[in-house]
């Protein structure tokens, strides 16, 4: 299921295969992503729409450094809404970056657990 949320091995080449570098980017990202996605809804809930574009901006720069496409491109379509102060159909499209989100979580968190054998 990890390739579909992003693709590790294009991750892992960028970081000439340092896991240890890997593993402390995903626990920086799951520590900083609630609070960043939390600035997106809070931005389009109050109809800030330069607060919905500068977050939203923001989440999406470190959504690409996992290379998490869908993700990203939900946090663009925000971006933009927030730029052109359009922000109609903004509970839709943030609904569907915390799916997106929830799945990048999950799929790093299951990285970053160790495996064992199976017997």
């Amino acid at each position: 299921m990890d390739h579909e949320v992003f693709d590790k091995a294009e991750l892992l080449s960028r970081l000439e295969g340092d896991e240890e570098i890997l593993a402390e980017m995903i626990g920086i990202f799951l520590a900083e992503c609630g609070p960043m996605v939390q600035h997106v809804s809070d931005a389009a809930t109050s109809q800030d729409a330069g607060g919905l574009e500068r977050s939203a901006h923001k989440l999406k720069g470190s959504l690409s450094i996992f290379g998490s496409r869908a993700a990203m491109q939900s946090a663009q379509i925000l971006e933009t809404m927030g730029h052109d102060g359009d922000l109609c159909s903004a509970a839709e499209v943030l609904a569907r970056l915390r799916e997106q989100i929830a799945a990048l979580e999950k799929a790093l968190s299951d990285l970053r657990e160790p495996k064992c054998p199976k017997s």
